[in-house]
């Protein structure tokens, strides 16, 4: 068989770290022909990998071994790109591309195309991607980089890799923050000196923040904070947050119209970011006694924007009260200044001992709508009010989603939790 060769004059790679709400899956045939007919000939995987089973190694990576992971055979060279038209299959990264494609083919530009690949599996944490572990998923990808690398090289493609994905879900939801964060480091640093060797240039993170559980009572979840943290450490793009979106199974999975738009989403946040626009949500916290004021840094010309019915479906108002805002003693009052992009808190206790936003302890788990879904127990109705009809899933919209977080008061000093 002739090696497929890619139309295209150049290509895009994207590592990705992922889990179970990052999957692929075949469940929105109608969504993933549309994302298909938005790129045509432009999306491709890197065909003729051999896992260590002998099989062939598909867009979604190297599978299973009954209970194991597979690995990649190192010793078997891949073959070319072959065209991913026609799979049919669905996730946010692979949204992301397709997405990032058809804008390029909306610019006239349908000489650029993506290469794309699931190397995460459902209910991995972060460690597994560290290429020194037992773990195949990080030598895999790393392999899946180098040989995507050879082949362009050899069919004089030019190729580049100027992103790197993280939505790993909320299997790492009872994860220490600190155990999180040098995982995350170990593994993205692997792959970092990666780009470097193979394309000049590191990657840029792009991070869609967990925090989807419907349950989360007796949840450690210290992970939001520290991916929130990641991100601006690192430069990155926080493209949002998962806990804005409806959850299929009353546990934490959501389905492919939401994993559409979480990909859409972080696309969106890209070209704004490559356009020189402000993207990211960051926030501020000033107490005086028993008045606490919590700033957005939006983007210019935005404001706060309340969904009032948010969560009418889903337990309602009294699941979300204050805007989202908790305190230890409870609150009094918390007013929102729409247009100056703030809430003004009242403490019942001046003194008291925590803060959090949208990161409620609350069992959600029964609060679902007539079709079954539910909603992330992390509530809060504030959104910035930029905002974008969905391009692929039909009525639906884009939405910029505030930064959650919980931290310590010490008299009027507030402190992010340890390790966010």
């Amino acid at each position: 068989m002739t090696a497929p060769r890619p139309t295209v004059t150049s290509l895009e790679i994207m590592p990705v770290y992922g889990q179970s709400e990052n999957r692929s899956r075949n469940d929105a045939p109608a969504i993933a022909a549309a994302l298909d007919a938005a790129a045509a000939e432009q999306v491709y995987y890197t065909y003729g990998m051999i896992d260590t089973q002998g099989a062939l190694v598909g867009v979604n990576g190297a599978g299973w071994a009954g209970a194991a992971l597979n690995n990649i055979d190192q010793g078997v060279q891949a073959r070319g790109f072959a065209a991913a038209s026609g799979l049919r299959l669905v996730s946010p990264a692979f949204t992301l591309q397709h997405a990032r494609a058809a804008r390029q083919r909306d610019l006239g530009l349908v000489e650029r195309g993506v290469v794309i690949a699931d190397h995460g599996y459902g209910g991995r944490l972060i460690h597994e991607w560290i290429p020194t572990g037992a773990s195949p998923l990080g030598r895999n990808q790393l392999y899946w980089m180098r040989e995507s690398k050879r082949l362009a090289d050899a069919f004089g493609v030019a190729i580049s890799c100027p992103y790197t994905f993280l939505f790993q879900g909320s299997s790492a939801k009872d994860q220490p923050g600190p155990d999180y964060r040098a995982d995350f480091e170990a593994a993205h640093g692997a792959t970092v000196a990666q780009a470097l060797d193979l394309f000049g240039a590191a990657p840029r993170l792009v991070v869609v923040v967990n925090g989807g559980d419907v349950n989360t009572l007796a949840d450690l979840y210290a992970t939001p904070g520290v991916q929130y943290r990641i991100a601006l450490d690192h430069g990155g793009i926080i493209a949002g947050w998962q806990r804005i979106y409806a959850i299929m199974d009353q546990n934490i999975h959501i389905d492919g119209r939401v994993r559409t738009l979480i990909g859409e989403t972080s696309e969106w946040a890209i070209a704004e970011v490559e356009a020189g626009n402000d993207w990211n949500i960051t926030y501020a916290v000033a107490k005086s006694g028993a008045s606490v004021t919590v700033s957005f840094a939006l983007r210019p010309g935005e404001t706060l924007l309340e969904r009032v019915g948010l969560y009418d479906a889903y337990g309602g108002a009294a699941t979300c009260p204050h805007y989202g805002f908790e305190a230890a003693g409870g609150i009094v009052s918390a007013v929102a200044d729409l247009q100056g992009n703030s809430v003004t808190l009242t403490l019942a206790d001046p003194n008291a001992a925590w803060l959090r936003f949208a990161h409620q302890v609350q069992d959600c788990s029964a609060m679902t709508d007539a079709s079954g879904l539910s909603m992330s127990a992390h509530r809060t109705t504030l959104f910035a009010s930029h905002s974008r009809p969905s391009r692929f899933v039909s009525g639906e919209t884009l939405w910029r989603s505030l930064p959650g977080f919980r931290g310590s008061l010490q008299g009027d000093l507030f402190q992010p939790d340890a390790g966010a």
